[in-house]
């Protein structure tokens, strides 16, 4: 297992360990709403999944805002996580753009990435992912988002992401208290 830390004079330090799970996070520019539409919405959802099976990345949850997204996975190389991620900014920008017509720079602002620590800091990253559409206001029931793992996870294993959900709650969130009908 390769494992580094590197530090940058005008960004972020990333830590690389191989077969680490990371949760990572972009934003438009200047939080921009240029994410608005299903088509923007798909164009960034078709190339994260093309990524992660290029680079061999294991893809767990993941969500698309109108002006950020927030993806949780397991990396193969951690050395290429800067490449991966460019590409997928760079690709992604080029195809919404063009989808758009914009003719703006720059696109995206950057990415964060953070390495979970342990199985809690894994199930409450997930849940902070899934809950996302709520916590901005864009649905009042997960289910109602398609552009999320959520309906995936929640046609696939319901019972299991509800214990998920009850037991690594964030302390903030009021949603799982009326979880009854979930």
């Amino acid at each position: 297992m390769q494992f580094a830390l590197k530090k940058y004079q005008h960004a972020p330090a990333h830590l690389f360990l191989d077969e680490g799970y990371y949760f990572f996070t972009g934003a438009v520019y200047q939080k921009r709403r240029l994410l608005t539409t299903a088509k923007t919405k798909e164009i960034f959802i078709e190339y994260l999944f093309r990524f992660i099976e290029k680079y061999c990345w294991e893809l767990f949850e993941w969500v698309v805002l109108d002006n950020h997204y927030h993806f949780l996975c397991k990396i193969a190389e951690s050395l290429k996580m800067p490449i991966v991620i460019n590409s997928l900014h760079k690709t992604t920008a080029f195809h919404i753009k063009k989808e758009l017509n914009l003719q703006i720079k720059p696109f995206w602002y950057q990415y964060w990435d953070r390495c979970i620590r342990n199985d809690k800091h894994y199930f409450e990253t997930a849940t902070y992912i899934l809950y996302n559409p709520i916590k901005h206001e864009y649905v009042d029931d997960l289910k109602d988002y398609p552009f999320s793992s959520f309906p995936i996870r929640y046609q696939q294993e319901k019972e299991n992401l509800k214990a998920n959900f009850l037991e690594y709650k964030p302390q903030y969130i009021s949603y799982y208290d009326d979880i009854d009908d979930f």
